[in-house]
């Protein structure tokens, strides 16, 4: 009986739907091969003139190792392999880490390696013939990452929810080769009402923004698969106990992962400096004003200079602070030990 009071209490604090951008909620859905069939055709493919309809996929291992012993080994999220032999890797990403970018294109060598065959050291094959030379001939990969946060910025780019990267000559723009494909899906952008769904991609991007906020399947969905999603594998109450513990935890690790990654330490850290910059620029003249009447302008300020880089200093403290940053962090950034920074903090009323 306890046990179905706790398991009633935490379906209410988690809604009706699993969130599927967590990382529970993530692999719950694309673990499923009609879902991802239904994503990479849906979303991901549309824009690809030449790929026609992926009808089957196969699961590939998550991590990869380095061919040295002591070389760096990634874990994807999730990594398949059509029935054409391309290599299709998905990504969710909630917050955005260090050179995201960067990673991406580092992700792509281990499928792109991985179609080398094995290097042989006979001459000859076992049937006494030479083993046939490789000519490089790449199946394409794809490196889908879903973003919950504007990954490209500007004009351009504020209206654009799914994003192709790809090699091309700077002066032609001519595609240089097809063979390595970065995909951006960025939710923030996607901004249709329920009204407004119209096509299966619009449905895909509508449950990956707002599935955890819904108390029912949205009507305008009557697509049968999505009718599964919703009813079979989104809904919280077909979770055991030990699943819901399970999803309960991937939701808390989520919603601390922005406040903890090191882009989001640097940023915080950043705006804290120049808000107290413009803080502390504002009331040292101020101040260099007031304490400059009497003994000349020069010197006032000068004395407002001074106080204003103090003000400048706690400023910066309180703007991190609030952005939940570590005193230690702050520490290393502003030069003030963590007592004066805590001695700030305690004293900012």
């Amino acid at each position: 009986m306890d046990e179905d009071v706790g398991k009633q209490k935490i379906d209410e604090e988690l809604g009706v739907f699993i969130n599927p951008k967590t990382d529970f909620g993530f692999h719950r859905v694309f673990s499923n091969q009609k879902m991802m069939i239904s994503f990479l055709n849906e979303v991901v493919m549309p824009e690809e003139k030449t790929c026609g309809q992926i009808t089957s996929v196969s699961y590939l291992p998550s991590e990869h190792f380095g061919e040295l012993e002591d070389e760096h080994h990634v874990i994807f999220d999730t990594r398949c392999r059509t029935g054409e032999g391309e290599d299709v890797v998905v990504e969710m990403q909630n917050a955005r880490p260090m050179n995201f970018g960067s990673r991406l294109i580092f992700y792509s060598t281990y499928p792109i390696r991985s179609q080398a065959p094995p290097r042989k050291r006979k001459r000859k094959g076992k049937n006494g013939k030479k083993p046939q030379k490789w000519y490089y001939d790449l199946k394409a990969v794809y490196m889908v990452a879903i973003v919950n946060f504007p990954m490209l910025k500007g004009k351009k780019t504020k209206d654009i929810v799914i994003d192709w990267v790809r090699l091309m000559s700077v002066k032609t723009k001519q595609c240089f080769s097809d063979k390595l494909n970065f995909v951006i899906v960025d939710l923030t952008k996607f901004n249709k009402e329920e009204s407004e769904l119209k096509t299966l991609q619009d449905c895909w991007l509508y449950t990956l923004k707002h599935a955890e906020k819904l108390k029912e399947r949205p009507k305008k969905i009557k697509n049968k698969l999505f009718i599964d999603l919703y009813e079979c594998i989104l809904q919280t109450n077909k979770l055991t106990q030990e699943e819901m513990e399970i999803y309960n935890k991937s939701v808390i690790e989520m919603k601390n992962l922005g406040l903890f990654t090191d882009y989001a330490k640097m940023e915080g850290i950043e705006i804290g400096r120049i808000e107290g910059i413009g803080i502390g620029e504002k009331r040292g003249i101020e101040i260099g004003r007031n304490e400059g009447i009497g003994i000349g302008r020069s010197e006032g300020i000068g004395i407002g200079e001074k106080r204003g880089i103090e003000i400048t200093q706690i400023q910066t403290v309180i703007a991190a602070a609030n952005k939940g940053i570590s005193l230690e962090d702050i520490s290393d950034f502003t030069g003030l030990s963590v007592k004066q920074i805590y001695k700030i903090l305690s004293n900012k009323k």
